[in-house]
């Protein structure tokens, strides 16, 4: 099973010991990620070196791409040290209202300024920051292109790389997004590989437990599942979702049965051959954003393969 030409890209919003652990890593344990990352000879690039090395297959082995979520100011007090001291790029989405509003959490333009170079990237993230599910095609737009052109203005960023507000997108804005003339992140784990749906390319969610250096590790090694990607719509009609994993070749019983997958309450996994298997959680989807992950050793030592899809439920409302 080939697994040549994958990224890992991570996912951090904030970096501190005292801000809600759901979206935050401390800047003691971002540290040992730096180090593992440094001590392991892992390749740690730029986000938009990435997106062409991807597309030229020419990624390196052990890549990795470091991204943060909404540029709050722990993002330069306690990371930006940090990327300097280890020498490693990260690429920071932007949200630009709260930053022309100037709010005290938020990275003010002229940081951004003083950071961008090769260490740190800024790009897309919308204006405000919203669901983008209740908004129709015009406001989407708006959102996107405003931005777009706040970055222009403040920053000269003129590449166009977006990332979805809560990860949420269905279809139709993926579509969207791509007749725009983006490529753009999700958050939901996963490898990037060529297969990745360019609109939406997984990105490894880094704070809580999730952020812990065991979990940390496996994940940085993680390869891509050896899958036929299709273009699924995360936007679910029957509930609990049904997911079809159709892999390239036929599993023996050892893969098979090391094939693990995960959903709150468990899952139902349903074998048509040994290509195909049927993924359905056991009860109900109850969250407004839900996920499967699966996962199986593969032949290279301490790496797994990693697929994931995020659900939602645009009916809850957050």
């Amino acid at each position: 099973m080939v697994s040549a030409n994958s990224c890992v890209v991570l996912l951090y919003h904030r970096f501190s010991g005292s801000t809600p652990k759901s979206t935050s890593i401390s800047p003691v344990l971002f540290e040992q990620h730096l180090q593992y990352l440094q001590d392991n000879d892992f390749k740690v690039l730029q986000l938009k070196t990435m997106l062409e090395r991807l597309d030229n297959d020419d990624l390196p082995n052990k890549c990795v791409v470091l991204t943060a979520d909404d540029a709050y100011q722990s993002m330069v007090k306690n990371a930006y040290p940090l990327l300097k001291k280890y020498q490693m790029p990260m690429s920071v989405f932007v949200s630009s209202e709260p930053v022309d509003k100037k709010y005290p959490a938020m990275t003010t333009w002229q940081q951004m300024r003083s950071m961008q170079g090769d260490l740190m990237q800024f790009y897309n993230h919308t204006m405000t920051h919203p669901y983008l599910l209740d908004l129709n095609k015009t406001q989407i737009k708006t959102q996107i292109t405003q931005t777009q052109n706040r970055l222009n203005q403040e920053l000269n960023q003129h590449n166009k790389i977006f990332a979805y507000p809560y990860g949420e997108a269905s279809l139709e804005i993926f579509k969207q997004v791509k007749d725009l003339g983006y490529s753009a992140f999700g958050q939901y784990s996963g490898v990037v590989s060529k297969m990745s749906h360019r609109q939406n390319l997984p990105r490894f969610p880094m704070a809580g437990d999730y952020a812990k250096m065991l979990s940390f590790k496996t994940k940085v090694n993680a390869l891509p599942m050896p899958i036929k990607l299709k273009n699924i719509n995360p936007i679910f009609t029957q509930n609990p979702p049904t997911l079809e994993l159709e892999f390239f070749e036929s599993l023996n019983k050892h893969q098979k049965s090391n094939l693990n997958c995960f959903a709150n309450g468990g899952v139902n996994m349903t074998w048509q051959g040994d290509k195909s298997v049927k993924i359905v959680a056991k009860k109900p989807l109850t969250e407004r954003r839900s996920k499967y992950n699966c996962t199986m050793p593969s032949q290279q030592k301490s790496s797994y393969y990693w697929y994931s899809i995020q659900w939602i439920n645009p009916e809850i409302k957050k």
